[in-house]
């Protein structure tokens, strides 16, 4: 039996983050979901993680700040920055295991990017 793959979820709107969990969990997953880019940096520290999925939009620090945090504590760690604007082209700058996927996302299209990004 493998380990299941464990995602860090950060989505500041509450609602949007149970359903996500939803979406994100089973299948071999376990999804930690916190509100803020402080608090995913502090479960970032605290436990391993597989994959970081991440709004834009987040109150006080970005997404694209907590990306960058992440990457200079592991450049290697998988991340996905979902946001409902346009920034395809920036964060896949940082490297092959940085990606992007536009908000509203569905089951399909953030399963097939978690399949291509942890097979």
């Amino acid at each position: 039996m493998t380990a299941p793959i464990r995602i860090l979820y950060v989505e500041d709107n509450e609602l949007v983050r149970e359903v996500t969990c939803e979406l994100l969990g089973g299948g071999g997953r376990q999804v930690v979901a916190v509100g803020t880019a402080e608090e995913a940096l502090r479960e970032f520290k605290r436990s391993p993680f597989d994959l970081v999925i991440t709004d834009i939009s987040l109150p006080a620090m970005s997404g694209m700040d907590l990306a960058r945090s992440i990457l200079g504590i592991d450049p290697a760690m998988r991340i996905i920055v979902a946001s409902g604007y346009a920034v395809e082209s920036i964060p896949q700058k940082w490297g092959p295991n940085v990606r992007t996927i536009a908000k509203p996302f569905e089951g399909p299209q953030i399963d097939a990017l978690i399949a291509d990004l942890c097979p």
